[in-house]
C-alpha cells in the first residue's frame, strides 16, 4: 500500500486529504472510500462518522490510529480495487463525488507535511565515508532537520539567500508508526510503517562553519531542503529495505549523480530504530538512511557540480518511487 497526502487541484487548498495510490494513476480518498465501503458492508451504524475517525486530515493523525487503521485502509483499497475491475469505474459517494481522482488531478503533498522529529544521519553509507576520507562511525551520529524545512513532490524548492553552496544527498526516510521508547533491536521492525525518500539539502558553506564549531542545524534547515515524498510505502511492500538502488539525477544529464544502494548504510535500520528510541519515537517521526557518495562538494571542481536556481533534482530508490523538484531563485 502506498499513502499519500494530497488535495484536489478543482477545490481550493484547505484541509488535506488522506488516500491510497491505485495503480500508477489514480488517488483514492480513503476516508469517502471508507464510508462508501462500510454502507455497501453495512459493517457500522455511522460510516461518515467512522470513517473520519479513522482517517483524520493528516498522516500523522491516521498512523496514530494504529493498526485498526492501517487494517481497515487495506480492506478498503482491495474493495475499490476489486469493484474497478468488475465495473471498470470506480463508484461515487451519494453526493456524486468520485472516490478517486486522476494522479493528474491532485496536488501531492509531503507524506507527513510535519513530522514531531527528522532525525538525519550523519556519515551512515560507507561510499560516503569513503569520499569524506574518514573512517565509518562507530554509532550512529545525526542531527535533528527542521520540519518547516519539508516539501513536498514537484515542489519548488527557494534556493536561500544565505548560501552560495547548496548540495543535493539523496536518502531513504524511514517513517515510525507506533509510539515507542527504549526499542530492543530486534523488535524495531514493528515500529516501523513504511518507507519514503528524503533529499537532504544542504548549505554547505554553512555546514562547514558549523562543523567547525561541532554543530549542523541551520545547513540542513533553511526553508525548502527538506523535499520529502511522494508517498509513503508500507513496509509489508518492501521485503528487503536493505537492498534498494538509489540513483540521484540533475536536469537531463544521462549518468546519475550518485548511484547507489541502501547495502551500503553502516547501521541499519533496527541499529537506527533502538538507538535513537533513547529518546521517545512517535507515529510520523523519520529517520533517514544518511546518503551514499557522489554529493557535489567532493567533485571537482565543486563550483560545476553545486546546484543552482533552474536546477531540477530527481531522486529515485528502487520500489519508492522518483522524488522531483527544481531549485528556484
Amino acid at each position: 500500500m502506498r499513502l499519500v497526502t494530497f488535495f484536489p487541484k478543482t477545490k481550493k487548498e484547505g484541509e488535506m486529504k488522506i488516500g491510497v495510490l491505485l495503480g500508477e494513476n489514480s488517488i483514492l480518498d480513503l476516508r469517502a472510500a471508507a464510508a462508501f465501503y462500510l454502507q455497501q458492508t453495512g459493517g457500522e451504524k455511522d460510516p461518515g462518522a467512522f470513517s473520519l475517525h479513522r482517517f483524520p486530515g493528516s498522516m500523522v493523525g491516521f498512523l496514530s490510529r494504529g493498526e485498526e487503521a492501517l487494517a481497515m485502509a487495506k480492506k478498503v483499497e482491495e474493495f475499490a480495487t476489486e469493484w474497478r475491475k468488475n465495473k471498470n469505474i470506480l463508484p461515487k459517494t451519494p453526493e456524486g463525488e468520485g472516490l478517486a481522482y486522476p494522479l493528474a488531478d491532485v496536488t501531492l503533498k509531503a507524506p507527513i507535511p510535519r513530522p514531531g522529529k527528522i532525525i538525519a544521519m550523519g556519515l551512515n553509507f560507507y561510499d560516503h565515508a569513503a569520499e569524506n576520507k574518514v573512517p565509518p562511525p562507530e554509532m550512529p551520529v545525526g542531527f535533528l532537520k527542521a520540519a518547516t524545512s519539508i516539501v513536498g513532490p514537484g515542489e519548488p524548492v527557494p534556493y536561500p539567500g544565505s548560501t552560495k553552496q547548496l548540495d543535493y544527498e539523496i536518502e531513504m526516510a524511514i517513517v515510525i508508526g507506533k509510539k515507542g521508547k527504549d526499542i530492543p533491536r530486534e523488535k524495531a521492525m514493528d515500529y516501523v510503517a513504511g518507507y519514503t525518500i528524503l533529499n537532504d539539502l544542504s548549505a554547505r558553506d554553512i555546514q562547514f562553519r558549523e562543523m567547525s564549531k561541532k554543530l549542523v542545524l541551520l545547513s540542513k534547515s533553511l526553508d525548502g531542503l527538506g523535499p520529502l515524498g511522494p508517498w509513503l510505502v508500507m513496509k509489508d511492500e518492501i521485503p528487503d529495505p536493505h537492498n534498494l538502488k538509489m540513483e540521484l539525477y540533475v536536469n537531463d544529464e544521462t549518468e546519475p549523480r550518485q548511484k547507489s544502494s541502501t547495502n551500503q548504510m553502516v547501521f541499519k535500520i533496527p541499529d537506527l530504530v533502538a538507538y535513537w528510541s533513547q529518546m521517545t519515537l512517535e507515529p510520523g517521526d523519520i529517520i533517514s538512511s544518511g546518503t551514499p557518495g557522489g554529493v557535489g562538494i567532493f567533485r571537482q571542481p565543486p563550483e560545476k557540480w553545486l546546484l543552482k536556481p533552474g536546477d531540477v533534482v530527481e531522486a529515485r530508490i528502487e520500489k519508492l518511487g522518483v522524488l522531483r523538484n527544481q531549485i528556484v531563485a
